[in-house]
């Protein structure tokens, strides 16, 4: 049980990007936050800002990565010289399998039990890696389903944040005219992701938009342009 005094004391993680201007200032506590787009378009980028960040504030920062695409060249840049005060606090996943992954979580669950005072962001990079390699059958949608309700148990009981990426495919109508790009794992994904933030490339080299879809207080379809540059997400 919670006063409403207690809600209003959320601290959101910043990226200190543009992006925390649609976004009220940082990613939430207490919610799985959703960044889809295609590729390069800049998930890992913004996943690794929010975790030097939040690693620079003294927490914790778990890390899933299931693409192997993890840079410590990237997050030394992106640190500069603060690299070595922090990398202890970076807890790195590597899941082979989409059912390790889930063990991972598993694992993560029971850790946070006594540690959780010491951690403020879950990171998974991306959380549809894995499941897309795999036979896309009714247990392995059932297993996303309980990853998903795992992590937002996670965010809500430790008042973490939860950051998932996600990779996106193009939807054709039956014809196959009027083509949309659609966040993959389908309404599992989107039903636990209380934010979601649409990543998309421009025609200038290095540029970027975010477009808030979803937001519990921004509305929809607001956006701002980014780069991606040796110092970040600027």
């Amino acid at each position: 049980m919670k006063s409403l005094s207690n809600f209003s004391k959320s601290i959101k993680i910043p990226s200190n990007s543009p992006i925390d201007d649609i976004i009220g200032g940082g990613i939430e506590k207490g919610i799985i936050t959703q960044i889809y787009g295609p590729p390069t378009s800049g998930k890992t980028n913004i996943s690794l800002q929010l975790a030097v960040n939040s690693a620079e504030m003294g927490k914790k920062v778990i890390y899933i990565d299931t693409e192997g695409g993890i840079s410590i060249d990237r997050i030394r840049q992106i640190a500069k010289n603060d690299f070595d005060s922090f990398a202890s606090n970076f807890i790195i996943f590597e899941p082979l399998s989409f059912s390790s992954q889930h063990k991972d979580l598993k694992i993560v669950d029971n850790w946070l039990k006594t540690n959780s005072d010491d951690v403020d962001l879950v990171i998974i990079d991306s959380i549809i890696a894995l499941y897309r390699i795999v036979d896309n059958s009714k247990e392995v949608n059932q297993d996303l389903g309980k990853q998903m309700g795992l992590l937002s148990k996670i965010s809500k009981k430790y008042n973490l944040a939860v950051l998932i990426t996600n990779q996106i495919y193009s939807s054709f109508d039956v014809d196959g005219t009027n083509n949309s790009v659609v966040p993959a794992g389908g309404i599992t994904l989107q039903y636990w992701s209380k934010n979601i933030i649409e990543l998309s490339k421009t025609e200038i080299i290095g540029e970027r938009i975010a477009k808030v879809i979803r937001h519990r207080i921004i509305p929809e379809g607001v956006n701002i342009k980014f780069q991606i540059t040796s110092n970040g997400i600027e």
